[in-house]
């Protein structure tokens, strides 16, 4: 894939951009720092190290190195090359804080030990009560096909909300309120889903209540269109909640108390709609893929060549999440009113993207749109109130096969 033409530079952690700055010089260090609170097990080496990066990235100091034999080193060690001479607080802002999740999961041992530091928050909000009533709420989403869809779609926009890295966005809840949708494409992506072919890729971000709506959706995917579908998620621990493996086996297999205990109290519904992933996964119609690119430093046009292949075969990709966002737009902050097909045009399949706003990277708005919001609310950008379902990529309606 090739970059989009014009593509501006990506927005940097000093002091051109106060949102940036302050995630690496603030919010996240504090995340750091919170890692230890939860984790009082954790072993004095490790203790170490972890208060060792939250202090570094406080004070600004150079970017680590990372051993060439480290795991997935390949993807950071030409990037982390260019960039020897910048610090937490003077780089890029997508690669420093992907960065920082990959050096936490480094210090906290979590390659030998599988342990994620972030388990305890993500079981906290599994055993919240809201979590229970939006999981019953989507699995109580009904009539016609299209318009099932549709609802499910919303759902799954401000389901985005339930992000445990960011206070502000948790606190807004999952209510959909179609008038802070600010792009809505939903019909012209259940267009695709209904009349094209292939599988459908869901590139998840935050466990937790997001999760479970966006594996209602999954299941509905299946059993709706009878469309294989592929779940795409992170390695190793990032951005608190972000998924990995282990959250969806956890989730799923019911096999340890907390997650059984869940299902337990969960309505019939609901069960069914666990056991029919469970079935779709044995029978590979539902496949869990992990890969390092996602919690790595590149623009979604710069993913690895087996990345670019699977998706041509495509009936639509969904990307779920701020930070995928910023992925997909190379992190940068383009004329809002630049058209997201125009941006998104490298892209070899359908590309469908649900996020609630957390950050300043946005296009596809009409013209003077954004001056409008400005106006009303300047922290529109940042405060997660506002959502976008964007369709781009290469839309037309095709003949993708299902190769899976």
């Amino acid at each position: 894939m090739r970059a989009p033409p014009g593509v501006p530079p990506r927005i940097r952690t000093d002091s051109s951009n106060r949102f940036a700055h302050d995630t690496l010089a603030v919010r996240v260090p504090a995340i750091v720092d919170a890692v230890l609170e939860r984790n009082p097990d954790y072993p004095p080496p490790v203790r170490q190290r972890i208060a060792a990066l939250a202090a570094a990235m406080r004070s600004g100091a150079r970017l680590p190195a990372l051993a060439p034999s480290a795991p997935h080193a390949e993807q950071w060690l030409e990037v982390l090359s260019a960039r020897s001479e910048d610090g937490w607080l003077s780089s890029d802002w997508f690669t420093a804080e992907n960065y920082a999740y990959r050096c936490l999961a480094d210090a906290s041992d979590f390659w030998q030990s599988g342990r994620d530091p972030f388990r305890s928050i993500k079981l906290d909000d599994y055993r919240s009560r809201e979590h229970q009533d939006v999981l019953e709420a989507a699995v109580a989403i009904g009539g016609p096909r299209g318009e099932r869809l549709e609802q499910l779609l919303l759902a799954a926009v401000f389901g985005n909300r339930m992000d445990l890295s960011f206070v502000a966005a948790r606190e807004r809840g999952v209510a959909a309120e179609v008038a802070d949708l600010l792009i809505d494409d939903r019909a012209a992506a259940r267009e695709l889903l209904e009349k094209g072919s292939g599988p459908v890729h869901l590139v998840l971000d935050n466990a937790g209540t997001e999760l479970s709506v966006d594996l209602v959706l999954a299941c509905r995917l299946l059993e709706l269109l009878d469309a294989p579908v592929v779940l795409h998620v992170k390695v190793h621990p990032c951005f608190v909640s972000d998924t990995i493996a282990r959250d969806l086996d956890w989730f799923l297999e019911a096999s340890e108390p907390d997650s059984a205990a869940l299902w337990n109290a969960s309505t019939a519904q609901a069960r069914n709609c666990r056991e029919q992933l469970q079935r779709a996964r044995a029978d590979r119609r539902l496949r869990i893929a992990p890969h390092a690119f996602w919690s790595g430093p590149h623009s979604l046009w710069e993913c690895p060549p087996e990345l670019e292949r699977e998706w041509a075969e495509a009936r639509l990709v969904i990307v779920k999440g701020d930070a995928h966002y910023r992925r997909v737009v190379g992190d940068a902050i383009w004329s809002a009113d630049t058209s997201f097909s125009a941006v998104t045009s490298y892209f070899p399949a359908p590309l469908l993207a649900l996020r609630t706003l957390k950050s300043d990277p946005i296009v596809g708005l009409r013209p003077g749109q954004a001056e409008q919001l400005d106006a009303q609310d300047p922290r529109w950008r940042v405060n997660a109130k506002r959502a976008v379902a964007c369709l781009g990529g290469n839309v037309s309606l095709r003949d993708a096969g299902a190769h899976f």
